[in-house]
Formats: structure tokens, sequence, C-alpha cells
């Protein structure tokens, strides 16, 4: 529990002087290569984070509610709704804490902490592997490979990406728990 009391200020010292943030800056290092650009393996990061992307997860959502059978469609409103819930709690998370991303020079950027993305595909990850749990272990495989994309692609920070499932795996849990009342609701 003090970890996540704590969390939110050791992150909004984004100082060198904070052993949390150093470490972060350690592993993000040891991720991040800018000699990677243009490889195949950045190629198939990039095409990986676009799995989290918040475009792809409403087409799913689109598709499975116009197009699916009874249970996919009440699958698609849980994913709709876990999406704008993880959403709005990302980027109230992420208004707060204004952290910047790792090769964000101008402070143009928007804030990093933590990543959409992810949390977007740990929401996904969570809703789907309830509706076929036999696919459990890939779903959540495929949300921890956005994740590390978003590290390897010079995105996020580690810690941004860990809230990220954090924030994500919650919301959907969130979701799930009231689903009775979702599923009653007209899209």
């Amino acid at each position: 529990m003090v970890l996540f009391t704590r969390l939110p200020s050791a992150i909004a010292d984004n100082t060198v002087n904070n052993p949390l943030i150093r470490l972060d800056h350690q592993l993000f290092d040891t991720v991040y290569d800018a000699d990677h650009i243009g490889t195949v393996p950045h190629q198939l990061m990039t095409g990986v984070t676009h799995l989290g992307d918040p475009k792809a997860v409403m087409a799913i959502s689109a598709l499975l509610m116009a197009y699916g059978s009874p249970e996919r469609k009440e699958t698609g409103k849980l994913l709709t709704t876990s999406f704008a819930l993880s959403g709005l709690s990302a980027w109230g998370t992420k208004q707060i804490i204004n952290r910047r991303r790792p090769l964000d020079k101008l402070e143009q950027e928007t804030p990093a902490f933590p990543s959409g993305h992810t949390t977007l595909a740990f929401a996904t990850a969570t809703i789907f592997s309830d509706s076929y749990p036999k696919l459990k272990i890939p779903f959540y495989c495929g949300a921890g490979l956005v994740a590390f994309s978003r590290i390897y692609l010079g995105r996020h920070y580690p810690l941004d990406t860990l809230a990220g499932s954090v924030v994500g795996t919650v919301s959907a849990h969130v979701v799930l728990k009231y689903r009775r009342p979702v599923l009653g609701w007209e899209f």
C-alpha cells in the first residue's frame, strides 16, 4: 500500500536524485536504442504498439457490437465501457502527474504517466480474458508486448507502462464487477 501512496509523488519528482526515477531511467536506457530506428524489430514494435491505440480498440468494440453474436455484443459493450473508464482514469492521472516523455525535448507531447496504449491494451486483455478464458495467456502476453513496445520505441519509461497495466486491469475489473448494469445499457 505504501508503494501506491508514495508512487505518484515519486514520479512527480522526476529527478535523477530520486532512486526510483534513476532505476526507471536505467531500465529505459537498457531497452531503448536510437540505432534500432528503421530496423525490422523497430518496424515490428511499431505495428505491435498500434494494438493499444484507441482507434484500434474502438474499432474492435464497434465490430463486436455491430456484427457479433449476442455474447460477442456483450463483450463489445464491456470493452467500450472499459475503454471509457480506463481512458478517463489514465487521462486524469496524466494531468495530475504531468511526467514528460523520455525523448520529449520540446515539452510538446502529452504527459507520459501512465501509458495510455498500455492502459488500453491491459483493459482489452482483461475483458477478452473474461469472455474467452482459454486465451487469457495470449491476451496478457499481447498486452505485455504493447507495454514493451512503448519503451522500445522511446515513448515511455518502464514505470509509465507498469502504471498503465495497473490502471487498465483495475478499470476492466471494475467494469466486470458491474457487468449487469453495463450490459443493460443501450449503445
